[in-house]
């Protein structure tokens, strides 16, 4: 499906445009990806989203929609499913619980655990090392407990849940490296690598984030660049 005037404000590394540029894709919108710098604001950015002032931001015919999650949920209504438009959400009101739980806690939890892997210091590192690797034995047991047959989330298709957690295919490398730590492997956790490998061999997935060797570097510089000018961690 075409789209007319679709534009994502972004930065590569962030996590949460990686998730609205694979929707966009899924979906079969076409859409600009705009670079931002978020030590130089564009009027733009802060015209689209005053409040936040940061990435991603949607706009589409003109109108400016912020925050990772909402726009998930505007993609999934601006674009509905047809014959040629898959869903972002399953079919039971359930499952769709189910798929807005699970993103939830990965935006809130997850994710936000690891990025302090690279922002934050001592007692708070060291905090975030042991619940990353938890929260990533969680994400396990939530698909077990789903019962689904994999290889995604909740099944057969992707959902809000896979959306939201894309950002770990590029970001597993860096977290482990920032938090000197392994996660589990696959006789621990088997869906969750079943899911990496599934989401790593996918080419909407592959158009939509960087390369893992690219977020190392950039992850590792600039964990160097806040210990340089913020020692106290961001």
């Amino acid at each position: 499906m075409d789209s007319v005037g679709a534009k994502l404000l972004l930065i590569r590394s962030s996590p949460f445009a990686m998730s609205c540029a694979l929707a966009l894709r899924q979906k079969g919108v076409k859409f600009e990806e705009v670079p931002e710098n978020l030590s130089a604001r564009s009027d733009l950015l802060l015209r689209s989203n005053p409040v936040y002032k940061q990435v991603p931001v949607l706009i589409h015919n003109g109108k400016a929609v912020s925050q990772s999650l909402v726009i998930l949920e505007y993609i999934e209504e601006a674009w509905p499913p047809s014959n040629n438009t898959p869903s972002l959400l399953p079919g039971s009101a359930y499952d769709r619980s189910l798929s807005r739980f699970w993103a939830d806690f990965i935006n809130k939890k997850f994710i936000e655990t690891g990025l302090k892997l690279m922002k934050r210091f001592g007692e708070e590192h060291a905090t975030a090392r042991k619940e990353i690797v938890e929260q990533f034995i969680t994400l396990e047991e939530g698909m077990r407990a789903i019962g689904s047959v994999g290889p995604y989330f909740l099944g057969q298709k992707m959902s809000l849940a896979d959306l939201a957690l894309v950002p770990l295919v590029p970001w597993f490398t860096s977290f482990e490296a920032l938090g000197d730590l392994k996660f589990p492997g696959p006789e621990q956790c088997g869906r969750m690598h079943e899911w990496l490998k599934a989401m790593r061999e996918d080419p909407d997935v592959v158009a939509s984030v960087p390369t893992a060797d690219w977020l190392l570097n950039y992850t590792v510089s600039f964990r160097e660049y806040i210990k340089k000018h913020y020692p106290g961690g961001l």
